[in-house]
């Protein structure tokens, strides 16, 4: 089990609230990246996408919040890290995370899953540095924040399956609560999926039943996911689900029926929790255009011009 020290944020020093109460400061802050299919060097990701450069975009992102104040905690990325288990892609990935925190003493904790890409021995021996062709559960203390990660991989396959003795463990690690409640990781989301050929590479329905009756009154708070190339929410029996985009790739649901479609649009997620809450918000990584950029002034000048209504 590993820990982690916090980052201080500070970006909200100077908000206001309509009714004078102090605004909510989240205590942990994740960001939440998935399937970044990372190729063999000069290999692009199904021949047409550069894997590595649409990785580096979201780094610059979260790179750049780092150097405005903004700390994450922990970057999580939720499986098909490569796309056909590469070891010099591995190696690439922590490259290119390691950068998110630039020059400062305390970089965010990484957090890895393994997804149906993935080669489990590779990812195993690369990331976790064990030797393991079995399921292992990850799980790591982020000040307080236990999160656990599954591996619903099924081998040389691309469906998903948590083996009853996976979910064995992970019920007993949930038996004693964390101070800062839990969150679960893994690859396939455990929510129906958005496209035709998704719903063939879905956790299987027993799996998912099985995680459910898991989670279920734990101090399970929110399951973290990815596989399905689309930044997704929904519940998996009473808790929260959410499926963080691809960095390279992006589904699309409304695609003509029978068709399986994709844009070239990246995404990853910022999770921020609060004692009583949490926010999730989608961050895209596609290059769009800047509209505007306020600063201190410039709000409190939209803020002026709108006085609170005092109610009596």
């Amino acid at each position: 089990m590993t820990s982690h020290a916090a980052n201080p944020d500070r970006r909200r020093e100077d908000w206001l609230t309509p009714d004078g109460e102090p605004v909510q400061r989240p205590t942990h802050v994740l960001a939440h990246l998935s399937d970044t299919h990372l190729t063999a060097a000069g290999i692009r990701y199904n021949g047409v996408l550069d894997a590595d450069a649409a990785l580096e975009r979201a780094v610059a992102v979260l790179r750049d919040a780092v150097r405005a104040g903004r700390h994450p905690d922990a970057v999580v990325v939720s499986g098909d890290l490569t796309d056909t288990g590469d070891p010099d892609a591995y190696r690439r990935l922590e490259t290119a995370l390691g950068r998110i925190a630039g020059d400062r003493p305390t970089p965010p904790m990484i957090i890895f899953a393994t997804g149906n890409h993935d080669v489990r021995s590779m990812f195993h021996r690369h990331l976790l540095h064990r030797d393991s062709d079995d399921p292992i559960l990850q799980v790591h203390d982020c000040r307080g924040l236990r999160i656990v990660v599954l591996d619903s991989t099924v081998a040389r396959h691309g469906h998903g399956r948590l083996t009853p003795e996976h979910l064995r463990a992970l019920r007993s690690e949930l038996a004693t609560p964390a101070p800062a409640g839990s969150i679960v990781v893994l690859h396939h989301a455990p929510l129906p999926p958005p496209s035709p050929m998704l719903a063939y590479f879905a956790l299987e329905s027993a799996s998912r039943r099985g995680l459910a009756e898991a989670v279920a009154g734990s101090d399970v708070r929110l399951i973290l996911a990815g596989h399905h190339h689309l930044p997704q929410s929904g519940q998996l029996g009473r808790v929260p689900v959410a499926v963080a985009g691809s960095t390279a790739i992006r589904t699309d649901p409304l695609a003509p029926p029978g068709h399986e479609t994709t844009w070239a649009s990246g995404a990853f997620n910022l999770v921020e929790i609060y004692p009583d809450t949490f926010a999730v918000s989608m961050i895209p990584v596609d290059g769009a255009a800047r509209v505007f950029d306020l600063d201190a002034t410039g709000c409190a000048q939209v803020i002026d011009a709108h006085p609170v209504d005092q109610a009596t």
